[in-house]
Formats: structure tokens, sequence, C-alpha cells
């Protein structure tokens, strides 16, 4: 069964480390199989809104895509079909570092410049 760290706040108040708390609860004979952090190193990872999506001529698998990340707009190549025009979704800018250690850097594909990319919440990112 797994039981989030908020539930079980509501019963107990905790502000420690989860590991300490799983420690906690094994010593009482409580068997904890496991900790599983979410959302951790995501913290440079926004939410934009797509405006414009194009082929990229010659490319049957990825296409340029424009998004509004808040300032200026940011042009990416993402090979995703399953979104659409004044969709949101999940960016890493450049810079951004995702878990397993998949940075995020400017690199042309299709000859267009990636500057940022659509991520997805279950992915396995290769360096």
């Amino acid at each position: 069964m797994r039981a989030p760290l908020s539930w079980l706040r509501d019963f107990a108040p905790f502000e420690g480390d989860p590991k300490e708390l799983a420690a906690a609860l094994d010593d009482l004979g409580l068997v904890v199989e496991g900790v599983e952090v979410i959302g951790e190193r995501l913290d440079d990872i926004v939410v934009a809104r797509v405006t414009e999506i194009s082929a990229i001529e010659g490319k049957d698998r990825i296409r340029r895509v424009l998004v509004d990340a808040g300032a200026d707009p940011v042009e990416i190549v993402c090979g995703a079909t399953n979104f659409a025009v004044d969709d949101l979704v999940p960016l890493a800018p450049v810079g951004a570092v995702l878990p397993g250690g998949f940075a995020i850097s400017m690199r042309k594909m299709g000859g267009v410049t990636r500057t940022a990319c659509c991520v997805r919440a279950r992915a396995r990112y290769r360096r």
C-alpha cells in the first residue's frame, strides 16, 4: 500500500526527512518497502502554451513548435504529436537538468535550433 507523506502528516505531524520517518515506522514493526520521491529535480520545469506548430521540411518525425513560456517566444523541436496549439505543456529550458542527469542544451535539429525541450512525466532521458 502506498501512503503519501501528506496523508501521514494529517494523522501525525512530521516535518523531518521522509527517510527518517520510514526508519521510525520500520522500527515500530511496520514494513516500509521504499520511499518514492515525486517531483525531485524539476525546479526548472515551467508551463508553456503552444502558440504554433509547423512541419520541418524533409523531417517526418519531428516538428517545429513555438511556445510562450512567459517571456519571449521559445522555439523547440519536438517528436511528440499528442498536443495542439493552445495546449499547455511542461517545458525544460536550456540549462535544466532532468532526473537521471540529462542536461538540456541548445542544439540544432532538422535545421531548427532547439532552445528548450518539451518533457513528459515518464520518460527515460539519455545523455
